[in-house]
């Protein structure tokens, strides 16, 4: 316990240690003003797309859990939104649905966690595409150093999945809950667990069509994104194509997946402004829209905080 809030507190000084370097080579006071000029219309728009996207990831839950309502899925992933801002990485938002969904009654645990698995999986492969269209379509600006990245990464995550399914990766993980000399109880419990998510990943594999609509509402989701990125970045005067996007967006999603802060502060700033500068724009509207994404988080953040405590007791 000490440790993890050792851990925490590390992690967030991490993150405010970026920031302030960040603040110390880019204009703060000139982004807040960007952000204060900003365009509103766009601006609005922009978050309902963001919005959008938690609608659309909903559904893409409910496709492998279909034995749960929509309203239910929506709130989750509203509240999971609450967790990624306050713990380090995206995944560990991930990590609290999976668990607050295995704990709900009449729930096989270990097929509820599959599922957030499989979910997860099928939005990082939709990440991955739609940045390796954007290198293509970027080619000459970018080079083939970030494409061969993003491809093989694209592949890792292929390979990883389709070792799950081998038969003899499935055999060797399914016999960790078999009784040594000395009986350890923690793992039999582990081999326990093991076995029924592989069964329900087995499950899955068995729906291909399923998995293929996961991956198409993924790429939904994550164009809505780029658009609604495009589209606060031109509320701020920053005028970008959606190609150049897709590698933004894609790049700055990936990084978010690490644990390295908590809910990405400043991460988030400085590889925006990283990631903007090959496009020539400049420092503080860079930082000025990390700022925007940043507020957004943190407004989708309360709203399902908000959700989680007076919505989800009974979903």
């Amino acid at each position: 316990m000490i440790r993890g809030r050792v851990g925490y507190v590390l992690k967030l000084g991490v993150g405010i240690l970026i920031l302030l370097i960040v603040a110390t080579r880019v204009d703060l006071a000139a982004a807040l003003d960007q952000l204060a000029a900003a365009d509103l219309r766009y601006a609005a728009v922009a978050a309902a797309l963001f919005l959008a996207t938690h609608g659309v990831n909903a559904v893409k839950l409910g496709l492998l859990l279909p034995e749960r309502s929509a309203a239910s899925l929506f709130g989750y992933t509203l509240a999971t939104q609450a967790y990624a801002l306050l713990l380090p990485g995206q995944i560990a938002g991930e990590a609290v649905k999976a668990y607050r969904l295995s704990r709900l009654p009449g729930t096989a645990g270990m097929r509820i966690v599959c599922a957030v698995v499989v979910d997860k999986l099928t939005a990082i492969a939709a990440i991955l595409l739609l940045t390796v269209a954007g290198l293509v379509a970027e080619h000459q600006r970018f080079g083939d150093g970030m494409l061969w990245l993003a491809g093989m990464m694209l592949a890792g995550l292929l390979a990883v999945t389709a070792l799950f399914g081998w038969a003899p990766t499935q055999r060797w993980l399914g016999g960790i809950g078999e009784r040594d000399g000395h009986g350890f109880a923690i793992r039999f419990w582990l081999g326990r667990r093991m076995g029924q998510f592989l069964e329900a990943w087995r499950s899955q594999a068995g729906q291909p069509q399923t998995v293929l609509f996961s991956l198409a509402y993924g790429l939904l989701s994550q164009g809505l994104a780029v658009a609604g990125s495009l589209l606060f970045a031109q509320a701020l005067g920053i005028q970008l194509g959606l190609a150049a996007w897709c590698v933004v967006i894609g790049a700055l999603s990936v990084l978010l997946l690490a644990p390295v802060t908590i809910g990405g502060i400043g991460l988030r700033e400085a590889s925006l402004v990283g990631l903007l500068m090959p496009f020539g724009v400049a420092p503080d509207r860079a930082l000025a829209l990390a700022l925007a994404l940043f507020a957004f988080q943190i407004l989708m953040a309360a709203v399902g905080l908000a959700v989680d405590l007076l919505a989800l007791k009974d979903a």
